[in-house]
């Protein structure tokens, strides 16, 4: 039997990975995910904050990042794209406002609710 690249036989199977180095289900992944999204975050006090994710991604995603970085309980954050409540459910692909410019950088006001 004659020996594959770096001594190892030759495998009966086509390598699951492609030129780029991704499977087929990375690609699908991808796919999925969208293209990626830089959210600018106006935070009420006037501090501004990034989040970068993918248009597939839900507000959820987006809330609890903005979270972590701002150190902010998830529960007292609310994010609205041109005056209107973004429920965490919907994915970003889900507003017509982000899908009709193509993504890439978008603004959003970001509410924090006063802690209790």
């Amino acid at each position: 039997m004659a020996e594959g690249a770096e001594g190892q036989a030759p495998s009966a199977f086509p390598s699951q990975y492609d030129e780029s180095g991704m499977t087929s289900f990375d690609r699908v992944e991808a796919e999925l995910r969208g293209q990626h999204l830089k959210l600018i975050c106006e935070m009420s006090n006037g501090d501004t904050a990034e989040v970068v994710c993918n248009v597939g991604h839900d507000v959820a995603y987006a809330k609890g990042q903005l979270a972590k970085i701002k150190e902010i309980d998830y529960d007292r954050l609310s994010f609205y794209l041109d005056g209107k409540l973004m429920f965490d459910p919907l994915s970003f692909n889900d507003f017509p406002a982000i899908m009709a410019i193509g993504g890439d950088v978008i603004e959003v006001r970001v509410a924090v609710q006063v802690a209790e």
